[in-house]
């Protein structure tokens, strides 16, 4: 009876064999079907029409290296808007590789959630998304929030084109954000490696006057300096 009472036994023990192989290998599977998307945001163009109503026009390249798997596969690419104070923004029309989408809005604390559906897209593809909508605030100053997507540029060069165009016979007269690389009368541009959560400026016509913000913080950078140097070479000469 002896050999029969150990089949139990043995069975009991690969039961739990099995139960501890299973637990395992359970997190490992469950990740290989839901694997999260890998996308890179490789090129950005904006435009806008700066003006007591500013119309945003953003062109977004998307570089899809995987859509991923299971609940976690591409379906849509979201992105953020900022509620600014004093600035109301209007409907946002929205096309994905050229074709017209509608674009699911939730609003939170501050700022909106924007996201765009996506469909009938494999590893290796590019999907471009744009977005067009109206900024209206007042006059002599522009401050557009812009769509910053869930995924990023890769860091490296200039990956952002901005261009901001005031209406006629105005030009950047300061407190403008970002730094614009470059002001030629009423246009400036912009080269980044990030997409900024706004592109902002007061306009006028004419530019930058001798008391200008970025004036003064290079005057205080300069005081700074030569108060340094000329503190330290005090100290060199009292030791000499």
């Amino acid at each position: 009876m002896i050999p029969y009472a150990s089949r139990p036994s043995r069975t009991a023990k690969l039961a739990a064999v099995l139960l501890v192989a299973g637990l395992l290998l359970a997190p490992s599977t469950v990740a290989a079907q839901a694997a999260a998307p890998s996308v890179t945001l490789a090129d950005t163009s904006i435009t806008v029409d700066g003006g007591e109503t500013s119309t945003v026009t953003a062109e977004y390249e998307f570089d899809v290296a995987s859509t991923g798997s299971g609940d976690q596969a591409l379906s849509a690419i979201s992105g953020t808007i900022w509620q600014l104070p004093n600035r109301d923004i209007g409907d946002i029309t929205a096309t994905v590789n050229g074709e017209s989408v509608e674009a699911s809005i939730t609003e939170q604390d501050r700022h909106w959630e924007v996201s765009v559906p996506v469909e009938d897209v494999s590893d290796g593809d590019t999907v471009t998304v744009t977005m067009e909508y109206d900024v209206a605030g007042p006059a002599g100053d522009v401050r557009a929030a812009l769509w910053v997507p869930e995924y990023p540029t890769a860091g490296e060069g200039d990956a952002v084109g901005i261009t901001l165009t005031l209406p006629d016979g105005q030009t950047v007269a300061g407190g403008a954000f970002p730094s614009p690389t470059t002001v030629d009368g009423n246009t400036a541009t912009y080269e980044l490696l990030h997409v900024p959560g706004f592109v902002a400026a007061e306009y006028g016509s004419s530019g930058p006057g001798l008391l200008s913000e970025d004036f003064l913080y290079s005057i205080l950078g300069v005081v700074l300096i030569t108060g340094v140097v000329v503190g330290g070479l005090a100290i060199d000469r009292r030791t000499a």
